[in-house]
């Protein structure tokens, strides 16, 4: 008996040991630390942009012992600080709480497309867990009723014709329904047998591609006609303009886009052209008239004719008549064209033009290929405006008792005539200068559908000539401007 109670005492001493530790094991697992499982509330949402913000909300599966850092990561269709913005890419969770929020700010104004998603991602840390089984990911769809600003040409005093040789600069307008958003590019296409840069420029140069601010409601630029000297030239220019990002503005179906007629009508002179040239001589007579200090001064017939190898310019020549009883060349009165030789005003006695003839009017000038250049106006070749294209004239001064001293017949000027076939310019009779005026710009009008058809039109000449303008005639209207002389002319049918 007593052996046994000593094997019990024995048993139980062994097995207090083990019950301490059994217990002091209990203790252990009650205190230990247990890591939160982390996942989003909800897989995927809609969310209306107008709303400005949304916070995606993060569970914790145990209450968090201390302050936690859930490291998120972002991607989707949205593009950060565009159409959103996170003030960090985590979500605090503070201590003794089981969730966090990332709020997410919304920038509607910027968001022009309906299907654009944020996808909001878990990223892995050692304070806590995710389970790929469990909702890791959040996808947040931003709805919004796209209204886009619809734009459209502006056509409202804006011509549908330009004659390319102004080289007009023309203005035109685009306009939208609604302020744009955001600042957007237009692109503006060209068809027809006309290129940007050869033919024509957009604001002044070679970009097809407009940009235009934001919150603006009308956008003008500029489209340049390249000068063609061509006449008879006819292209349409369509142009349309399209966005080139979709998302910020449409276009009208109906106007957006509209065609320019590039024109230069040829123009028929023969409405002033009617009489022919006297005795053989080229071209057609017309009244010249220049204005004086009453009115207009009487009619001097001048030769012209249109240019057929330069076409809408007025080509002129002398009048010329044959002298059969000495069998020399003259030029008959009116001889020149602009009237140049009354210019110089020469007295009777003093120096000359060295031309063929003896009278004042016979004095001669080289005529021109080129002395208006017409334009229509519009689409109406019967009316329009008159120019020039810079030019010289030419002639050389003699002292005309020399000139013209001796038998007929035998004059100088009878024996220079024979010997050039009537051509002054072959002349190599000594001459006391040669005398250069400039015709610097022509400005006028013509009317062929008046009774009587009518070119009237300025020039202004310049000239180192002490000869010209010297002496100032008194009867002619004429206006000095600096170095450039100013007179006025009209041209009516004979």
């Amino acid at each position: 008996m007593r052996k046994l109670n000593k094997i019990n005492y024995l048993r139980i001493f062994l097995l207090i040991p083990f019950m301490v530790l059994f217990m002091s094991c209990e203790k252990i697992d009650d205190n230990k630390v247990k890591i939160p499982l982390v996942t989003f509330e909800t897989s995927q949402i809609s969310v209306n942009t107008e709303t400005g913000s949304y916070d995606v909300v993060l569970k914790l599966s145990e209450l968090a012992s201390k302050e936690l850092t859930i490291k998120v990561g972002m991607s989707g269709s949205a593009t950060e600080n565009e159409h959103y913005t996170v003030a960090a890419k985590e979500i605090k969770v503070p201590a003794g709480a089981n969730e966090g929020k990332l709020p997410i700010t919304i920038l509607h104004n910027n968001i022009w497309d309906e299907n654009l998603e944020i996808i909001v991602i878990l990223a892995p840390g050692t304070d806590y867990v995710i389970d790929p089984k469990q909702v890791s990911e959040i996808k947040i769809k931003l709805t919004k009723q796209i209204v886009l600003p619809v734009m459209s040409f502006d056509m409202e005093g804006t011509t549908l014709h330009t004659n390319p040789f102004n080289a007009e600069n023309i203005t035109l307008k685009l306009k939208l329904d609604q302020p744009l958003r955001a600042e957007s590019q237009v692109n503006l296409a060209f068809e027809g047998d006309m290129t940007i840069g050869a033919d024509f420029a957009v604001n002044g140069g070679n970009s097809n591609k407009l940009t235009i601010p934001k919150d603006v409601t009308a956008y003008t630029f500029t489209l340049k006609i390249n000068k063609k000297d061509n006449a008879g030239f006819n292209k349409n220019l369509k142009i349309t303009a399209s966005p080139v990002d979709q998302k910020t503005f449409t276009v009208s179906q109906e106007k957006s886009s509209f065609t320019l007629n590039v024109h230069d009508p040829l123009v028929d002179m023969t409405p002033i052209l009617k009489t022919a040239a006297l005795l053989s001589g080229s071209g057609f007579q017309i009244y010249q008239n220049v204005k004086t200090t009453t009115g207009w001064s009487s009619n001097v017939t001048v030769n012209a004719l249109a240019n057929s190898v330069k076409k809408n310019y007025l080509k002129t020549f002398r009048n010329t008549s044959f002298n059969t009883a000495f069998g020399c060349e003259s030029n008959a009165p009116g001889g020149d064209v602009l009237r140049l030789g009354d210019m110089l005003n020469f007295a009777n006695t003093d120096t000359v033009i060295a031309d063929y003839g003896v009278g004042k009017t016979t004095r001669h000038f080289n005529p021109s290929d080129s002395l208006l250049r017409f334009v229509a106006d519009g689409e109406n070749p019967l009316k329009g405006t008159v120019t020039t294209v810079p030019q010289k004239f030419r002639a050389n001064i003699i002292l005309k008792v020399d000139w013209e001293t001796g038998a007929n017949g035998f004059k100088q000027w009878h024996l220079d005539s024979k010997a050039t076939g009537g051509k002054i310019e072959m002349s190599t009779y000594p001459v006391i200068a040669a005398v250069v005026i400039d015709l610097v710009k022509v400005e006028g009008s013509y009317d062929f559908t008046l009774a009587t058809p009518e070119i009237l039109f300025t020039a202004w000449f310049k000239s180192s000539s002490p000869y010209f303008m010297k002496n100032l005639n008194s009867t002619y209207d004429i206006v000095k401007e600096g170095e450039h002389y100013k007179v006025s002319y009209r041209y009516i049918p004979r």
